[in-house]
């Protein structure tokens, strides 16, 4: 089983690519999406191909990426893909710099090579947009010939972190119903891993004396205190960019960051993965929710 088979993002799922030589084409489409955060809650959002967050966009390290973006929204958008360095022409920022701002109606097509083995995230370039979802994962899995591939984990699980501003009548309970999030996250009162709270996240499966490797992603105004009961881990990577000798059993994943860590299946049980922050383990302040998931043993 290759590394890519083996790359799993619970409850979100991955984009369908077009293979071509060594360029790997994704279509993606920035529209309005309704989505389901835990049970009697919805928002009315913005999605990549109708997803919130986007599909998970995977690559081999050497390859072209060809992502075409069209615009379903009815404002402009663009893309940028965080953390892997591109030319200045496809970085996805039109405020700034020369890429050109995707006009309702109108697509574009973004070119540049996967030279750098990590895990990233692309999101629009308005704020306001990512706040109300638009934004998905993007790993791009060491080359065939690279020395990683021998100790290639098990299991490797993506975690898309967001957290969500959702109009709410009191706190400590639910209203039910479908939300407009607010435009910026900045009082958050949901969590979510995967664009889900707790109890509707998805578990991560084992077994006995595997070794699993779970990516870290945040793209939100805030920080998320990340913990894995039961297990120490080593953290292997920051940002794309290896680390050694790093064991700890708890990090901060600051705004923007991607951390990834690995450990050995060798505590047989069922133990939560979350963010350590008591607020962020709410739904609106119910518990138990938020940004909780479960690494269960089969």
């Amino acid at each position: 089983m290759s590394w890519e088979d083996r790359l799993v993002m619970p409850n979100g799922t991955k984009g369908e690519y077009q293979l071509a030589g060594n360029t790997r084409y994704y279509k993606l489409i920035a529209q309005p999406a309704k989505h389901q955060i835990v049970d009697d809650v919805n928002i009315e959002g913005l999605g990549f191909n109708g997803m919130i967050p986007g599909p998970l966009l995977v690559f081999r390290q050497g390859e072209m990426v060809q992502i075409e973006v069209e615009n379903r929204l009815d404002k402009p958008t663009a893309m940028h893909v965080h953390g892997l360095s591109k030319p200045v022409s496809q970085d996805g920022v039109p405020e700034i710099e020369p890429t050109p701002s995707i006009k309702p109606g109108q697509s574009y097509v973004y070119q540049f090579k996967a030279w750098q083995a990590g895990t990233f995230f692309y999101h629009a370039s308005d704020p306001a947009q990512i706040a109300q979802g638009l934004s998905g994962p993007f790993v791009v899995l060491p080359k065939e010939d690279s020395p990683e591939n021998q100790f290639m984990p098990y299991r490797d699980y993506v975690l898309f972190l967001q957290q969500w501003e959702i109009p709410q009548d009191k706190l400590g309970e639910i209203t039910p119903g479908t939300f407009k999030p607010k435009k910026f996250d900045i009082n958050p009162n949901f969590f979510t891993i995967n664009g889900k709270s707790l109890p509707d996240t998805e578990p991560l499966r084992t077994k006995y004396g595997e070794k699993i490797r779970i990516r870290f992603i945040n793209k939100s105004s805030g920080s998320h205190s990340m913990h894995v009961h039961g297990h120490d881990f080593q953290v292997v990577h920051v940002n794309g960019f290896p680390r050694y000798n790093w064991y700890d059993d708890t990090i901060n994943v600051a705004s923007g960051q991607r951390m990834d860590i690995e450990f050995m299946s060798m505590n047989p049980g069922i133990f939560p993965i979350n963010g350590a922050k008591t607020f962020h383990q709410t739904n609106n302040g119910k518990t138990p929710g938020g940004m909780i998931t479960k690494l269960m043993y089969t």
